[in-house]
This record gives structure tokens, sequence and C-alpha cells, in this order.
């Protein structure tokens, strides 16, 4: 791992803290304190992806031209100005507009951070690379989910008063989870420190005067976008459970925030971990057929927590299917860029981010109705299949391409 690599890690790692963890132990919640119930917080959840899904491409092709660390850093800045939104400005219009810019900016991290991992790894180490970008993301992500279950604690104890509001549970206030959220903001600010020690690195044959026309015109577009489809089906899959996994278990099992949290923490553990053995699947399986078995193990995993009616094997079920489905990540995406060549790299990875944005805004608008409708268990069995057709998708994509690229010249420190 050199120096770039670790502070690349080490600045994820902080985001995940605030922007992933946090956020998923508690925003709902905060949503249900404000009076809003399944249908407004489905819309609420969507709106994000619509925001990406609307300036991905832009991002992408303003990548070329900034470089990817100043469009991580100008994206981190904007995911915390959200945060001050959200928490400063807490009616339904203003949480709206927060939650879609969020998707715009959160959209430029995602987008610049594979092409940027990828200049900074060596062919041979692309797949570890990932998979410690994973192990830091989803161990971060864990301990988040651990503070946002103790944070509105923490907050009553601060002030008291703030948050003794009559019929309430002072856990439960608005207040309490405005210093939570709060707190996100301020650990997503830190972030950027990491990335000020980061120089831009530019792949070898990208086009280094800005953005080039001619490239968009002789891009293959629909290449491109098949080799990205599996990411509308991973997004439609996430989008229908990941916004929802801390409603599911109160809904279910009637669970308080500090258990929710907790068993929270240990999905991202899970999803930290596992992942650590996608370099070995690789070798022994292939990229392509390894993202086929781990998602068949998901799919099953993903079918046990539909009918699964007690606790701690619901917990287990969750644990497996999401640490599973994660693992696809470090393998797909080396999949996709060592088919295209470098200057491909921002543009494809726009397209994936297209691609799950429209999948996830689809299944968070929808996901809401389908809770009052059908339930979490059916929708869980949507789920399964669906992670279990990406797994085909990927397999069949994938399973004759031969890599573009075996060499890079702008790997490692500059």
């Amino acid at each position: 791992m050199t120096r770039q690599v670790a502070l690349f890690l080490a600045s994820n790692a902080l985001l995940y803290v605030g922007l992933i963890g946090i956020s998923d132990a508690i925003l709902n919640f905060y949503f249900v304190s404000l009076g809003h119930g399944s249908e407004t917080i489905g819309m609420l959840q969507s709106l994000p992806r619509l925001g990406g899904l609307l300036t991905s491409l832009p991002i992408g092709l303003l990548a070329d031209r900034f470089g990817t660390r100043r469009i991580i850093i100008v994206s981190t800045l904007g995911v915390f100005g959200t945060y001050a939104m959200l928490v400063l400005w807490p009616d339904l219009v203003m949480l709206g507009i927060s939650r879609f810019l969020l998707g715009l900016f959160y959209g430029g991290l995602q987008i610049a951070s594979t092409p940027l991992l990828i200049a900074l790894s060596l062919p041979e180490h692309e797949v570890i690379n990932f998979s410690y970008l994973n192990v830091a993301n989803m161990a971060a992500t864990a301990g988040g989910s651990l503070l946002g279950g103790v944070l509105p604690s923490l907050a009553v104890a601060a002030f008291p008063g703030a948050t003794a509001v009559a019929g309430m549970v002072a856990e439960k206030t608005p207040f309490a989870y405005q210093i939570a959220l709060g707190a996100a903001g301020v650990i997503i600010l830190i972030s950027v420190i990491p990335l000020l020690r980061l120089h831009d690195v530019r792949n070898g044959d990208a086009p280094t005067g800005g953005i080039v026309l001619p490239l968009t015109k002789r891009a293959p577009w629909r290449t491109l976008i098949r080799l990205s489809s599996p990411m509308l089906v991973f997004g439609f899959t996430g989008g229908l459970t990941f916004p929802f996994y801390n409603l599911f278990f109160r809904t279910m099992f009637d669970v308080p925030d500090r258990t929710i949290g907790t068993i929270l923490s240990l999905g991202w553990l899970g999803m930290a971990i596992v992942p650590l053995a996608t370099p070995r699947w690789e070798r022994r399986y292939g990229r392509a057929p390894a993202v086929g078995l781990i998602l068949g193990v998901a799919a099953l995993a993903f079918l046990g927590l539909s009918v699964a009616s007690v606790l701690a094997v619901s917990v287990a079920c969750y644990i497996v299917a999401i640490s599973f489905r994660n693992a696809m990540q470090p393998l797909l995406q080396p999949l996709i860029m060592d088919s295209l060549a470098p200057s491909l790299h921002n543009i494809a990875s726009s397209i994936g981010m297209v691609l799950w944005n429209i999948g996830w805004f689809s299944a968070t608008a929808i996901s809401g109705f389908w809770q009052e409708a059908y339930g979490f268990d059916v929708i869980m069995r949507i789920v399964a299949v669906g992670v279990l057709v990406n797994g085909v998708m990927v397999v069949l994509l994938f399973r004759k391409l031969p890599p573009a690229r075996h060499t890079t010249t702008t790997a490692g420190t500059p």
C-alpha cells in the first residue's frame, strides 16, 4: 500500500463514519420525529438518487478537466453543506432540497473515487486495493452506526432541557437527532484533511487539455452501458433495502435505537470482513464467476431474511446477505475498468453511477408504498431474486471479455 492509497483510504473512512454510519442509524428516525410517514420518507430517500442521476454524466466529464482529487474535495464540502441544511432548516421543502443536493455531491464522490484508486494502483494490486477500500469504508461505517445509536442519548444528557418535549421520549425528539446529524456533518468535513495531502493522478492516455468533445463523440456508448448494466440492478436491490433496515428491525421486532445501531454495525463489519476474501476467490474462480457465486449466497440469505421470525436468525441472515452482496464491488469495478481504455474510465464511472441512481431512485420511491401494501417479507424476496439476477448478468457479460489493459504508467506515488 502506497502512502497515497493510505491517505485516500483514511479520507474515505472518515467520510463513511458520518455519511453512511451515523446517518443510516438515525436519519429515518429523524424524519419520523418530524412527523413524516413511510411514504414521505421513501420519497426523501429517493431524492438523492434523482440528484445523482441528473448530474452523474456532467461530473464525469468535469473530472477529466479538473482532476478527480479536486472533484472529491468539492463534493465532500458540498455533502457537509447538505447536512447543515438538514439540521438548520427541517421543514419538508428544505429537507427535500438538501437530499437532492446530497445526491449531486455524493455522485461526484462515487464517480471520482473509482478512477482515482485505479490510477493509484498497479494492475496486480487493483482487487486488493479495492478490498482495502471496502474494509476501511465498512469498518468506519460500523463504528459510525454504533456511534449513531448512542448520539441521541448523549444529546439528551448534554441538553436535558432542549430535549424535554411533552409526549415524546427525549432520545426521539428532533433536537436529539439534530445534534447527532450535526456531529456526522463535522466528521464529514474533517475527512477533507487527508485529501489536501493527496496528489492528482491522471491516467496515461487520458485527455490533458480539459473536456474534449470528440472524446464523447467517439466513446463506445453501447459498450459502456452494457458493461455497466449490472449497476442498475445493484442500485435497485440496494434502494429497496439499505435506507430502510432501521425501520425493518423496529417494525418487525420493536427494538430500540441503540440496539438497531448495534445490529447495523454488525452488518457493516460483515461487509468489511467478507470482501477481504475476494482476491482469493478471484484467483480460484476468476473475477466474473466469483461474483456469481457470492451473489448466489447473498440471494439465499435475503430469502432467509424474508421468513425469519426470531431476531437472532434475522440478524444472522442480514449480516450474510449484505456482506456477500457488497463483496461484488471490489470485483466488479476492476472488471469494468480493466475492460476499457484508461481514457474512458471517468465516463464509464459516470454511466455506472447513472444506472445505479436510476435503480436506487426507482426502488426508494416505491419502497415506502410496498412496505405499506405488502410488508418487508415480500420486499426481501424481490431483493433475493434481483441479487441472483445481478450475479447472472455479471457472469454472462464478463466471462469471455479480455481486459483492455495490463500495465499502467501512473500507479503508485507521484
